[in-house]
C-alpha cells in the first residue's frame, strides 16, 4: 500500500517490519507470558497475517456500530469480539497469538473489557496490535454512560513488561468557556502513549463525528495547543508537557478508525511519569476563516503549466480533510487578489514525496493562466517568499461516502487536485475495492502528475484512464470528451456499491452531471465540486 501521511498506524512496510520499527520494544522474560506460543504465532507472524489481506474483522472491513447485546453474542473462542475503550475488536484469529493464552483473553470476550484490560496490562499498545481487527464503535445505549474515568499513567521500565510503551487517558484541570450543552462537547477524549524516545497524543471517539480536522500550535518546546474542530464546536487542549519535544510531530492517520497519531520526539530520551498537565477548553465556532502567513519551501514544475508549492507557517500545523479548500491571498500590483485552492497530499507513493516537505506543511498544485489575476504571481514565488492563506474551508464530508466500496472519479484539468486527497484516503481504507479515475485534459501540455498516478495504478484497486480532447499525433491513449457513451463504457450504469465524484470547469461538470444522471446514478451517490 502506498504510504505517506495517510499511512496506517502500523505497517510491516515501515522500517524493516520488526517490532522495534513499529515503536514496540519487546523484552524477554515476561512472567505474564505464561503460555508458550506455537510455532508461527509470534508477534511478527501476527503482523504478517494482518498485512496478508485476510479479513480479520469478520465484517468485511466495513466499520459498524455494535450494541452491547450484539457484542454479548460473540462470546465464543471461534467467534470472539471484545470492546476496549469504546472500540470493538474481533479477536477470533488473535486467540492463538495472545501471549497470555486463550483462557486469559476469553475473560474479556463478549463484553466491554476496558477495566479488565487496564487492570492487567494498560501499557500494551493494543491499537497497533489489533488495528486490522476493528469491527466498529461500541454503542452503550442511552441507559449506560461511557467511561470517562482517568487511566493511571504507568511508567514501564521493568523487564517484567512485554512492551515498553505507556498508555493513559489524559488527566486534566478543566477550564471551560461558554459553550452550548451538546454531545460534541463531551464525547471526545484524548489519550497518550510513550516510548523512551517519543510521546504520542491522539483523540478517541473522533469517528463519531464527520468532517473533523486538527490544528496544532507550538508555543515553546513543551507547550502545545491542540484544536479539534467539529461542525459547531472547537475542543482545545493546552498542554504543558513534562519535558521538551521536537517540532513538528509525525502525523499518522488511520482512515478506517479515523484516529490520528501525533508523535513528538523527546529531546531527552527517557520514560515520563506523566505526560504533564493540560487545560481543556470548549468553544463555539464564531469565525470560521482565519489567515496566516506561509513561507514557500519549494516550487516545483510538474508540467509546462502546473506547479507544486510546498508551504509552511511558523509553529503551526493543520490537517485539512480531503475535498476541503483554502483561500490564498497575495498583493498583486498594489491590489489584494484571492483565490481558492484545494490542498493536495505530499505524495501518493513514497518515492514521489514533495521536495522539502515536513508534516507541518501544506501542498498546493496551481495551474498558471497567462491572463490570470493570481496564478502567474503564485507560480513565480521562490523559496523564502510568502503568501497569505486561510484555514480549511468547505462543507464536503468524505465520511458520508465511506459506505461505498467502489469510487468513480471524473477529473477535468485541475479538478484532479480535489481527487488526490480522496485517492490517498481510499488507498488506505480496507473496504475500498476499486478507485476508478478518469483524468480528462485538453492536450499533453496540460497533463500533470501523470507518472505519479501511473505508478500508483500498479495497486490492484486503483485504475486511471487518461483522456485527451485535442491530443497530438503521438498520443497513444484515449481521446475524446465527456460523453454518455464514454461514461457508460468506463463507469457504467448505477451500482449500489459505487459513488461518483466530479470536479472540473463549469461546462465539464454540467455535461458530466447530465450523463451520470442518465446512467441512473442517484443524488446521494454523487458529489460535484466547483473547480
Amino acid at each position: 500500500m502506498p504510504r505517506c501521511c495517510g499511512a496506517s498506524l502500523v505497517s510491516a512496510a515501515d522500517g524493516d517490519g520488526s517490532p522495534q520499527s513499529l515503536g514496540l520494544r519487546i523484552q524477554d522474560g515476561n512472567p505474564r507470558n505464561k503460555t508458550a506460543l506455537a510455532p508461527g504465532h509470534s508477534l511478527m507472524d501476527w503482523i504478517r497475517l494482518g498485512n496478508s489481506g485476510v479479513d480479520l474483522t469478520g465484517v468485511g472491513g466495513v466499520p459498524r456500530v455494535v450494541t452491547l447485546s450484539e457484542l454479548a453474542n460473540h462470546n465464543k473462542q471461534t467467534d470472539a469480539w471484545i470492546a476496549i475503550r469504546g472500540v470493538v475488536f474481533n479477536v477470533t484469529r488473535y486467540m492463538d497469538f495472545h501471549p497470555g493464552g486463550v483462557d486469559e483473553l476469553m475473560r474479556g470476550v463478549g463484553k466491554d473489557a476496558t477495566k479488565l484490560f487496564e487492570n492487567v496490562h494498560a501499557w500494551v499498545n493494543y491499537q497497533s496490535i489489533l488495528q486490522k481487527c476493528i469491527v466498529g464503535r461500541l454503542n452503550r445505549g442511552t441507559s449506560s454512560t461511557s467511561s470517562t474515568s482517568s487511566v493511571t499513567e504507568r511508567s514501564i521500565t521493568s523487564a517484567n513488561n512485554c512492551l515498553s510503551v505507556t498508555l493513559g487517558r489524559s488527566k486534566c484541570a478543566t477550564t471551560q468557556k461558554t459553550v452550548e450543552n451538546s454531545p460534541e462537547s463531551f464525547n471526545v477524549n484524548m489519550d497518550w502513549r510513550q516510548t523512551s524516545n517519543s510521546i504520542t497524543l491522539f483523540y478517541q471517539g473522533v469517528r463519531n463525528y464527520s468532517g473533523v480536522y486538527y490544528q496544532l500550535e507550538r508555543l515553546n518546546d513543551s507547550k502545545i495547543i491542540f484544536r479539534l474542530i467539529l461542525e459547531k464546536h472547537i475542543i482545545i487542549h493546552e498542554f504543558d508537557l513534562t519535558a521538551d519535544v521536537e517540532w513538528p510531530p509525525m502525523c499518522k492517520r488511520d482512515f478506517d478508525t479515523m484516529q490520528v497519531d501525533f508523535t513528538f520526539t523527546k529531546k531527552i530520551k527517557n520514560i515520563w511519569k506523566s505526560q504533564g498537565s493540560h487545560t481543556l477548553l470548549r468553544e463555539s465556532i464564531t469565525n470560521k476563516r482565519t489567515y496566516k502567513e506561509y513561507e514557500v519551501l519549494s516550487n516545483t514544475s510538474l508540467c509546462k503549466l502546473v506547479n507544486l508549492l510546498v508551504l509552511r507557517t511558523k509553529d503551526f500545523l493543520e490537517l485539512i480533510p480531503a475535498g476541503r479548500h483554502v483561500e490564498v491571498k497575495m498583493d498583486v500590483m498594489g491590489m489584494e487578489v484571492s483565490r481558492s485552492y484545494t490542498p493536495v497530499p505530499p505524495c501518493l507513493h513514497p518515492e514521489d514525496m514533495a521536495p522539502n516537505y515536513t508534516p507541518d506543511c501544506i501542498c498546493l498544485m496551481i495551474k498558471r493562466y497567462s491572463n490570470g489575476a493570481l496564478s502567474p504571481s503564485i507560480t513565480k514565488l521562490q523559496p523564502g517568499q510568502t503568501l497569505i492563506m486561510s484555514n480549511g474551508l468547505g462543507a464536503f464530508v468524505t465520511e458520508s461516502f465511506d459506505r461505498y466500496p467502489v469510487i468513480h472519479m471524473l477529473a477535468g484539468g485541475t479538478g484532479l487536485t480535489v481527487m488526490l486527497g480522496i485517492i490517498q484516503r481510499a488507498l488506505a481504507r480496507r473496504n475500498v475495492k476499486l478507485i476508478n479515475l478518469l483524468n480528462f485534459n485538453k492536450d499533453e501540455d496540460n497533463m500533470f502528475y501523470v507518472a505519479q498516478l501511473d505508478k500508483v495504478s500498479t495497486e490492484e484497486k486503483f485504475k486511471v484512464t487518461h483522456i485527451l480532447s485535442q491530443a497530438g499525433d503521438k498520443w497513444e491513449g484515449r481521446r475524446g470528451t465527456v460523453s454518455g457513451k464514454l461514461l457508460n463504457e468506463l463507469i457504467g450504469e448505477c451500482s449500489p456499491e459505487g459513488c461518483v465524484f466530479t470536479c472540473g470547469p463549469k461546462g465539464f461538470i454540467l455535461s458530466a452531471k447530465k450523463y451520470i444522471q442518465t446512467l441512473g446514478w442517484k443524488p446521494e451517490q454523487t458529489y460535484y465540486f466547483d473547480d
